[in-house]
């Protein structure tokens, strides 16, 4: 008896020896089957039990994912409406604009205008000064005369001719001085209200400039605000984006490790597999190009990490002349991945890889003129399209 056996496991398979005729040695091996159907009977209950977790995520996630697509369709209506009243805000502001050509048209008018006043003025003002210049010189003329007069009164004169020169003289002079007094009074009438007008027409200019810039300044602010708003909206849309993104990011990846945990055939993961490195793709496969391109070609960001798109082994890494640095990975069914032009390699031949592992770096990519990756899909050799087997960018 070992140390591992009972007194009654040792008895139950001798009962069984016995009834079934067969050697201990033979009901032994049959206990390790039944053991080994036990462990494989539990490993698929687990599996199970991982599968229906991994389901009820994914269908949370799935939920989460029409959440954010609601969430997007109704950030998107609030952009468009946006947009349209700002074209409506566009609108009144060419509207507008042409109002302030008219406007423009019409100040350019009023200030010929006061222009013109300012003239009239200037010369009115001219004119009042010379009159009252006329008037000054008739009286400083007047003034000896009428002192005279009073000084000698009229009957000194020496003769009546005399006198009536005198008295016709000073009739003039006084109706000149009459003339002038009322012209001054009548320019200065004008001159009064050629300022009222001068006065009159700066305001119309100004109180039109206040009513056109005061539209022109709440029109704007209107615009601004709907800019602001709009990029708010953005702003929320890129972040919903993103989120959407990574949950589907999220569900890509466990309806691949839900795939896992009943296969690990390379052919049933078509369509779901990584990219080998996040970049932009320069060429893509093209077969019958001249010269053929036979696999997809990626400018990447520096030291930009490069990862196997599935599980395999590692059948190659080492330079090939026109390639760089290659790594080739073999998946199974024939299937062959490969990876050029890397930097930093970071798996050696023989070497097991799981998917999203990394195996390098971007290193120096002609084609690309800086740092990128040469990436081919292989079967029996032979480049097939990545395309069809790499997730949807």
């Amino acid at each position: 008896m070992t140390m591992n056996e009972s007194p009654r496991n040792t008895l139950a398979l001798r009962t069984l020896a016995l009834f079934c005729r067969v050697e201990p040695r033979t009901i032994f091996f049959l206990s390790c089957f039944a053991v080994l159907a036990l462990i494989m009977s539990c490993l698929d209950a687990l599996a199970q039990t991982g599968a229906e977790d991994i389901g009820r995520t994914i269908e949370q996630k799935q939920t989460e994912m029409q959440t954010h697509e609601r969430l997007l369709r109704g950030l998107s209506q609030q952009e468009r409406q946006l947009f349209g009243d700002m074209q409506q805000v566009e609108e009144r502001i060419r509207k507008t604009e042409r109002e302030v050509v008219g406007l423009e048209k019409e100040l350019a008018t009023l200030r010929q205008t006061e222009k013109s006043i300012q003239e009239e003025y200037r010369q009115l003002d001219q004119a009042r000064s010379q009159t009252a210049e006329e008037l000054r010189k008739l009286l400083v003329a007047l003034w000896p005369v009428h002192l005279r007069g009073l000084e000698h009164n009229v009957q000194n004169l020496g003769a009546w001719d005399e006198a009536d020169r005198q008295f016709a003289w000073l009739g003039r002079v006084y109706g000149m001085v009459r003339e002038r007094m009322v012209m001054l009074q009548i320019q200065g009438r004008e001159l009064a209200l050629a300022q009222v007008r001068a006065e009159d027409a700066k305001k119309r200019i100004a109180d039109q400039m206040d009513r056109v810039n005061a539209a022109k300044d709440d029109l704007l602010a209107q615009k601004l605000g709907f800019l602001h708003r709009v990029q708010e909206v953005r702003a929320q849309k890129i972040s919903a984006e993103e989120q959407l993104k990574d949950i589907l990011q999220t569900i890509t990846e466990l309806n691949y490790q839900l795939k896992l945990l009943t296969t690990k055939k390379f052919t049933d993961f078509k369509g779901q597999m990584p990219w080998p490195g996040h970049g932009n793709v320069v060429e893509g496969y093209r077969p019958k190009a001249e010269p053929p391109h036979r696999g997809v070609s990626m400018a990447m960001a520096e030291n930009a990490f490069v990862h196997a798109i599935s599980w395999g082994k590692v059948v190659h890494s080492d330079t090939l002349r026109g390639y760089g640095h290659v790594v080739i990975i073999f998946h199974g069914e024939d299937y062959y991945s490969l990876y050029a032009f890397l930097s930093n390699v970071q798996v050696r031949v023989g070497q097991e890889v799981e998917k999203d592992e990394r195996i390098g770096a971007a290193g120096y990519y002609p084609k690309v003129n800086g740092p990128g990756l040469y990436f081919e899909l292989r079967f029996h050799q032979n480049p097939v399209n990545p395309n069809s087997w790499l997730v949807a960018k």
